[in-house]
């Protein structure tokens, strides 16, 4: 799915929550219509698409913020940076502009 699509939900490594499932966790979906069920429910942190104005960036300017997120979540919410890749691998901007050898990795289309 395009970045300016993508909604982003989180819960950060270090929430006070006991017992929270999402604790430590990212998940990476469409976002939410009318009538659509809240798959965000349980994670404290949503983000990407969620903010309106990131919706009308720049193709390089959502690129950036993809970056820019991923980084934000494993340098400052300790999320494990193996665990944001998997989420952001649903992130067409991401999966065609990590190291080509990485898994999820593709080439952007021409």
């Amino acid at each position: 799915m395009k970045a300016k699509d993508a909604l982003i939900a989180w819960t950060p490594n270090f929430d006070h929550e006991n017992g929270n499932p999402t604790k430590g966790q990212v998940r990476v979906g469409p976002l939410l219509e009318d009538g659509d069920p809240d798959w965000t429910y349980g994670y404290s942190m949503t983000g990407g698409a969620a903010y309106t104005a990131r919706r009308d960036m720049s193709e390089w300017e959502q690129i950036a913020m993809v970056f820019i997120d991923w980084q934000t979540m494993v340098f400052g919410y300790r999320i494990d940076p193996a665990v944001a890749h998997d989420a952001f691998l649903a992130i067409d901007e991401y999966r065609q502009r990590i190291a080509p050898d990485l898994p999820g990795a593709e080439e952007m289309p021409r």
